[in-house]
């Protein structure tokens, strides 16, 4: 991922110690990291803080306590985040869905206010899709229209290629069914699995100091065409991402990405309508055009958009453009307006 490389610089600023100093400095930061890292097992269901569309939520599935923000009404759509995402990623775009939907925006096994375990669960697009189905039963949803970007965007075609009958559509922004030389996050795999390094890197990374750097490099080449108050969201968003990341589950993440097994033959069976999106500008060009190229050949309900200067996260970038799209492929046709959405009253716990 092109922020890791931002991070990477951030932690090789203002580095200019002798060798003792460093050494100090390191000591400081393994100490930092082991008295604040954020929890592994949340049965309080604490959260870190109050989101800024929605109500808080919580279901316990197969003894892991899962996360959620729930906004609007009406019929469900589940909204699954990319790789090291809280649902945040789509607080820019919740006030454009919410005014037609129920949203069910989530916190995936691994980051934000959900569960973080350290073994027993390898975060594969296999594991969360199971885990998100039982998920969909424990609350009483018969079939559900799922949303998911990059990572959370393979996770929802999964889903419907292997669980048919829970999903009625599937909205995907540069979500990779099939394998590409292109794979992300690769250099995230190697040192988040080294055991003082990668809890350093994520100690750096929950201190905040580079979320304006890791913003500007997660908009890319939209940076410069945004305002300040859409370049301050986008920061706030990415900070509060950042101070839930675990280095563990972020690893296991980046691993599974890179080590994922070939979904092309089951992909091939997903009946149900897709809707994918990507960019012309995006870091992952490469693999979604070929993924567009693939749905395109074998799914007859495929309906494919490319944005010519679109970025990898579109949902950050043009919410307004991407809601109608959305709108318009679940049956809700005109073009989005952003609804008035009641803030959570729910208090961030001590």
């Amino acid at each position: 991922m092109e922020f890791l490389k931002t991070v990477i610089k951030g932690m090789s600023l203002n580095m200019r110690f002798n060798r003792m100093g460093t050494i100090l400095l390191m000591s400081s930061w393994v100490f930092l990291i082991s008295s604040c890292s954020y929890m592994v097992k949340n049965d309080r269901h604490k959260i870190y803080s109050k989101p800024q569309y929605g109500v808080d939520k919580f279901v316990v599935v197969q003894g892991y306590n899962i996360h959620y923000v729930e906004a609007g009404e009406g019929e469900p759509i589940l909204l699954i985040p990319g790789a090291f995402s809280t649902y945040r990623h789509w607080n820019r775009i919740i006030p454009y869905l919410s005014k037609h939907y129920k949203l069910l925006c989530l916190d995936y096994l691994g980051v934000g206010d959900s569960d973080k375990p350290r073994s027993g669960f390898g975060y594969t697009i296999e594991e969360q899709a199971d885990l998100i189905v039982k998920m969909i039963e424990a609350l009483q949803i018969s079939r559900v229209q799922v949303f998911g970007v990059s990572y959370g965007g393979a996770i929802a075609l999964n889903i419907a290629a292997r669980y048919p009958e829970k999903v009625s559509k599937i909205i995907s922004i540069e979500g990779n069914g099939i394998k590409h030389q292109d794979i992300p996050y690769r250099p995230m795999k190697g040192f988040l699995g080294w055991p003082v390094v990668g809890e350093l890197s994520i100690g750096v990374i929950r201190l905040g100091i580079a979320d304006r750097l890791v913003a500007k490099s997660v908009m890319g080449k939209a940076w410069e065409q945004m305002t300040e108050a859409e370049k301050k969201e986008i920061v706030e968003i990415v900070a509060k991402n950042n101070k839930t990341a675990s280095s563990v589950s972020w690893h296991l993440i980046s691993r599974t990405i890179e080590t994922s097994r070939d979904f092309t033959d089951q992909a091939k069976t997903i009946q149900t309508p897709v809707l994918y999106l990507y960019g012309g500008n995006s870091y992952y060009h490469g693999m979604a055009e070929t993924n567009a190229e693939f749905l395109k050949a074998h799914l007859r309900n495929a309906k494919i958009v490319r944005f010519d200067d679109g970025i990898h996260d579109l949902e950050l970038q043009k919410p307004e453009d991407v809601a109608s799209l959305v709108l318009e492929f679940l049956g809700r046709n005109g073009t989005a307006q952003q609804s008035e959405i009641t803030k959570s009253e729910i208090s961030n716990p001590n």
